[in-house]
């Protein structure tokens, strides 16, 4: 399963050793316990914000500072979910591709090519998600859609 980036808010204390916290938005909205550990003490007072990177349900690790990369999350899932949309479901369930968009995020900063991003995407069909795949010309125009958003650059942790 693959890790992904949701926004977190501390809604309360949970059982001992526990936090309370609301991950998502609109529909997609759940709420979890988290252990103490995973969060720092200063994030976990009521209406703490943060980005949450899950695994399923699970959440696995805290970065206070994910701003940058929700920003880039939902531009990437503009272009996916209205322009490559290969299983049909984005306006359904808008997260449903969000578990690939660090992959094709790591080709667009290393400025890979729109053949590279189209390789990557029919890739993550044909190997992850079982289908026969998209005809390259779809997923080129994606691709080409994807290198001319305006994304923020991750700083280096």
């Amino acid at each position: 399963m693959s890790e992904r980036r949701i926004e977190a808010v501390v809604v309360g204390p949970g059982a001992p050793g526990l936090v309370k916290v609301a991950l998502g938005h609109g529909r997609t909205k759940f709420v979890v316990d988290v252990p103490f550990e995973i969060i720092s003490p200063p994030l976990r007072l009521p209406n703490s914000q943060f980005v949450a990177v899950v695994e399923g349900r699970k959440v696995v690790r805290v970065e206070p500072d994910g701003g940058t990369w929700l920003t880039i999350q939902d531009r990437m899932r503009t272009v996916l979910n209205a322009d490559w949309d290969p299983i049909g479901v984005a306006d359904v369930v808008d997260d449903e591709y969000d578990g690939y968009i660090e992959r094709i995020y790591s080709l667009l900063a290393s400025d890979a090519s729109e053949q590279s991003i189209a390789a990557r995407l029919l890739s993550i069909e044909v190997e992850l998600m079982g289908l026969e795949g998209t005809p390259m010309e779809h997923l080129l125009k994606v691709a080409s859609e994807l290198r001319i958003l305006q994304l923020p650059s991750l700083g280096k942790s």
